[in-house]
């Protein structure tokens, strides 16, 4: 994966967001210093390993173990604010601390139980573990201004590791930018960062409130928008992909909304084979994208 710092497309991490209590480093290895009192309110937000936990009472979230951190420095080390390692590891993770120093992060150090009470009593940290800037999302219109297509509307998806596979799919099909709404779904979160395995770091990612408004302004920027749900009127596989096209995906649950499918261009439907009636809003996305990069490169082809 490449490093973010080297291209102006790159992530961004707010730098302005509340800090977390210092601590003093220990002055040797051998006093190791405990976790932030902070740390003790953290509670299992997910029971995968190596997932993330969450402190109640705000949105600060750390990443443990040993190949998602070493994955998220060597995406984006200046996403790192504080990383902890445990006393006595300081050679083994020597890479990660001089690129986490280099992105502006701060290293300190831990006990067992001072990582075990930051990661969580049940996690495997393996002894190391990152508190997460916040991560700084693009201007919807600085995204509108870039004309990058197709673009994803992502309305409801509320799985934060279902939004990761669904910018992993994006990300190999060839999308650029992805919009995702504030309300009722998952941000970009350790968790998300996880399980896009690095295409999150491909992505120009923006926030907005109202989806409904949205979708107007897609409409005035020259985009056909395109709701991806079942009974849609218009296959996926009959879709005039000739035309600039923004995806929008729903919840795992209840798909695109009705006010969000009255307010599409087109209502898209993949037609299934068995006797399942619907996919996994990451994948019925992968099937969309893919299909749609297909034709466009076969028909660039044939041109």
């Amino acid at each position: 994966m490449r490093d973010f710092r080297d291209k102006g497309r790159g992530p961004r991490f707010n730098r302005n967001a509340p800090r977390p209590p210092r601590r003093d480093s220990p002055a040797s290895p051998a006093k190791p210093a405990p976790a932030p009192a902070s740390a003790r309110d953290y509670r299992r937000a997910d029971s995968a390993e190596h997932e993330t936990r969450r402190t109640s009472g705000n949105d600060r979230e750390i990443v443990y173990g040993v190949e998602p951190i070493r994955e998220l420095v060597a995406a984006a080390p200046a996403s790192i604010r504080v990383l902890y390692v445990k006393s006595g590891d300081e050679r083994r993770f020597a890479a990660e601390i001089d690129l986490v120093r280099t992105g502006g992060g701060r290293v300190e150090f831990a006990d067992e139980a001072g990582l075990e009470r930051l990661a969580g009593p049940a996690a495997r940290h393996q002894g190391i573990a990152a508190l997460m800037r916040e991560y700084e999302y693009m201007p919807l219109e600085q995204i509108l201004a870039d004309q990058p297509d197709p673009i994803v509307l992502v309305d409801g998806v509320t799985d934060p590791r279902n939004l990761g596979a669904l910018m992993r799919s994006a990300e190999g099909a060839g999308v650029g930018a992805i919009v995702i709404a504030k309300d009722r779904t998952a941000g970009i979160t350790p968790a998300a960062v996880k399980s896009s395995a690095g295409a999150w770091i491909h992505l120009k990612i923006a926030r907005c409130g109202n989806v409904a408004r949205t979708i107007e302004q897609l409409k005035e920027a020259g985009y056909w928008t395109t709701a991806l749900a079942p009974g849609g009127e218009t296959s996926i596989y009959t879709l005039d992909t000739s035309r600039k096209l923004a995806i929008i995906v729903g919840s795992e649950g209840r798909g695109v909304r009705d006010i969000v499918k009255k307010g599409a261009d087109f209502v898209v439907d993949i037609p299934m084979r068995g006797k399942v009636g619907s996919l996994n809003v990451s994948v019925a996305a992968a099937v969309a994208l893919f299909e749609i990069a297909r034709r466009r490169a076969a028909a660039k082809d044939s041109g």
